[in-house]
């Protein structure tokens, strides 16, 4: 079917999201246009609301047919509190007074709630973070519930350069979301995608409590409807169509979600993963958004068969990432004990380090030859990374350097501290941890493209970082300060759009400013001493009669404008390949 064309130009009036954001021309061929079928571009379409008049939305009816729209909770039902967070809400939808503004439905239809910029966005940023809705292409036709659309574009909202949007603050937005999730009565897996998605959204803007109210709610739905069972997904939608997807990865995002949503607390609040795991595991995101049918899912006892299979098997992303994301709530666990045994502590170290080892070849990268980014495997390395650094840090002698009593992003120390290991190699681990981090930060260094949760780990690198360059000697500064530096301007640039790398990029800033301020004037005043052994320092004398030549080698005709020691070129700690069996990222 060809697009409509205007009478005065002949272009066609839909263009595809990848000409739309070149801002070139769009033939709007199906089922790819002319450049995307020339550069092999997934070529999809989001249908334009500008101009005419638009639909009056007819309201939602309750069908015979077994969708999951359908499996909506009578409200009269009783709930089943999940955290006096949830009961706090309850109460106040109750008596009525809920703390923020009644909007009426209506109300809702605004012309800034419609913005395209914003479902475009929200689908370029967060949703490949957190991919569970459908995807980009079949938006539209999805028909969400109002409540879900509204909760989509303000997610998307934050992405748009300050100044940029249209009139309403931020919070006037937010307080319309809140409204209508809070006062709608349907109990639907489109209800537990909307506040699951704003529960990651608040947490982002550094209001945890919020947040934890939020995923309380999410959760609850999702049990009420059973969406932790195996049979839920293919049970209204063929088991290898895209709604049918769509609901596990919602499941796995709410576990996934509840897991990273316990860090800040300190202590296990986790709701999801209590339970056997049912639901199957999600396709690759290249089948997912592509033209592909959805293969048959494959289950979590399938994945965790892969170590004994005589093949190597390789299972999607995503599977990887959930993993990853359940090693880490062991981790978390662990450290929320008073006492437990050293086996405890070497049986995490043995699963971070089998997750790895057991990792197919074509999963220990994360970009590929074209520079596409898989961003579930970025997650799960980082994931691990990050769980990494949580179970040596608090056993390292690096916890004394920085007292961070106070700070959400450190761990908790715990009194029990057994462990086969001593304080040095917790400390080398824990530091090497972070140097993979910052290594694969530095591939993909838009924060902002990634998820909310990898703020902390960050945030924890950076002050990993820092406390090795107090505790090593000044040889390896550079090569510490670098890296706090690296994540410093990482979360310089993130907290433009989520207030919770406001906090850590101001606790890493001033941290760092105390720490390293009397070192890097030291540093700045005679840089060159510390490339150079004491014994090859040569004479007044030598230094007349000599000329100076660079001590690496350089092409024929260039010169350097001072003489380098190869330890200027890589300043390093140590030999890491002894303590981590991952393979360095190709940066070159």
């Amino acid at each position: 079917m060809t697009p409509r064309s205007t009478k005065q130009t002949g272009l066609a009036l839909l263009a595809c999201t990848e000409c739309r954001k070149q801002h070139l021309k769009c033939d709007a061929q199906k089922p790819s246009c002319s450049r995307c079928l020339e550069h092999k571009y997934l070529c999809q379409y989001l249908p334009s609301r500008r101009g005419g008049r638009r639909k009056t939305r007819e309201p939602r009816q309750i069908s015979n047919q077994p969708n999951h729209d359908s499996l909506i909770l009578s409200p009269s039902q009783p709930d089943t509190p999940v955290s006096t967070s949830r009961q706090r809400i309850d109460a106040s939808v109750s008596t009525g007074h809920i703390p923020w503004p009644m909007i009426s439905h209506s109300q809702t239809q605004e012309s800034w709630s419609h913005d395209d910029r914003y479902l475009r966005l929200f689908y370029e940023n967060f949703h490949v973070a957190h991919p569970m809705l459908v995807p980009s292409a079949m938006y539209n036709d999805r028909q969400y519930p109002d409540f879900l659309q509204l909760v989509v574009n303000f997610v998307g909202s934050h992405y748009i350069p300050s100044g940029s949007s249209p009139s309403g603050s931020s919070q006037q937005f937010r307080d319309k979301v809140v409204a209508e999730l809070t006062c709608c009565p349907e109990r639907s897996p489109s209800m537990v995608q909307a506040w699951l998605i704003y529960s990651i959204a608040i947490y982002a803007h550094g209001e945890w409590q919020d947040a934890q109210d939020a995923i309380a709610r999410s959760v609850d739905i999702a049990l009420e409807l059973g969406m932790n069972r195996h049979d839920f997904a293919a049970s209204a939608h063929p088991e290898n169509s895209i709604e049918a997807e769509s609901m596990r990865r919602t499941w796995w995002e709410l576990y996934l979600t509840d897991i990273f949503m316990a860090a800040p607390f300190k202590y296990n609040t986790f709701q999801c993963s209590n339970m056997a795991p049912e639901v199957a595991l999600p396709c690759e995101e290249s089948v997912y958004t592509g033209t592909c049918e959805i293969p048959t899912p494959r289950k979590i006892l399938d994945f965790k068969r892969r170590v004994f299979a005589a093949e190597e098997t390789v299972f999607s992303s995503f599977s990887y990432r959930i993993e990853a994301a359940t090693i880490l709530c062991r981790a978390f666990v662990l450290n929320g004990l008073r006492d437990y045994h050293r086996d405890h502590v070497q049986a995490v170290e043995n699963a971070l380090v089998s997750w790895v080892n057991h990792l197919p070849a074509k999963k220990l990268d994360i970009v590929d030859a074209y520079g596409n980014i898989d961003e579930m495997m970025f997650q799960a390395h980082m994931t691990i990374s990050y769980a990494t650094m949580l179970l040596h840090l608090p056993r390292s002698d690096l916890q004394p350097v920085l007292s961070q009593s106070d700070d959400q992003f450190w761990p908790v120390a715990t009194r029990h501290l057994a462990s086969t290991f001593n304080r040095p190699i917790h400390s080398i681990k824990a530091t090497e941890a972070s140097r993979r981090l910052s290594d694969a930060i530095s591939l993909c260094p838009n924060v902002p493209k990634h998820t909310p949760f990898i703020i902390p780990a960050l945030a924890l690198c950076g002050m990993i970082q820092l406390a090795t360059s107090i505790k090593h000697n000044e040889e390896c500064f550079d090569h510490h300060y670098n890296r706090v530096t690296l994540i410093l301007g990482c979360l310089k640039t993130t907290k433009r759009i989520w207030n919770i790398a406001d906090a850590a990029y101001n606790h890493l800033r001033v941290s760092a400013a105390d720490a390293l301020s009397d070192v890097l004037e030291r540093w700045c005043t005679e840089p060159l001493r510390n490339f150079f052994p004491a014994d090859s320092t040569p004479t007044s004398t030598e230094r007349t009669n000599q000329p100076i030549r660079p001590l690496i080698a350089l092409p024929e005709g260039q010169d350097l404008l001072f003489p380098l020691a190869p330890a200027f070129v890589d300043p390093t700690c140590y030999n890491h390949s002894f303590f981590t069996s991952i393979p360095d990222f190709d940066i070159g």
